[in-house]
């Protein structure tokens, strides 16, 4: 595949330098309300640098949908995540025993030292539960 590769490259090549010398003969392109006026050599370099930037386009492109395609993946991975340690690491809570006054107090800090209440929370779980409250 390497030797097909290359080969296609020389004749590219070859190409490009046989029109470069040889494309001196004068032309001009009308566009109605505008007229252009070179030579053919400088029509085969536009016309180069167009796709030239129509292949980077499109590479822009597709490295952006890859990007796109990797971050969606990777964000359902980690609700995925998210939701089998929420059913499986939480322990589960009998609404029965749970009385109406606990259920808007914050949970209390079990560690031995209190951080204060103005403290960033440690995650994202204390962060709804983290403003001072009346007791």
């Amino acid at each position: 595949m390497a030797i097909v590769g290359l080969l296609i490259l020389l004749v590219v090549a070859i190409i490009v330098i046989a029109t470069i010398a040889r494309g001196n003969d004068p032309t001009s392109i009308d566009l109605g309300w505008f007229v252009i006026r070179t030579n053919f050599t400088g029509v085969f370099v536009a016309g180069a640098l167009t796709l030239l930037l129509g292949v980077l386009g499109v590479m822009v492109l597709l490295s952006g949908l890859r990007r796109n395609r990797r971050r969606r993946a990777e964000m359902h991975e980690l609700r995925n995540r998210a939701a089998s340690k929420s059913t499986t690491g939480a322990p589960a809570r009998d609404s029965s025993s749970v009385e109406d006054s606990d259920t808007t107090r914050a949970p209390q800090n079990t560690s031995a030292r209190a951080k204060p209440s103005h403290a960033e929370p440690r995650d994202a779980d204390e962060s709804f539960d983290s403003a001072p409250r009346d007791h």
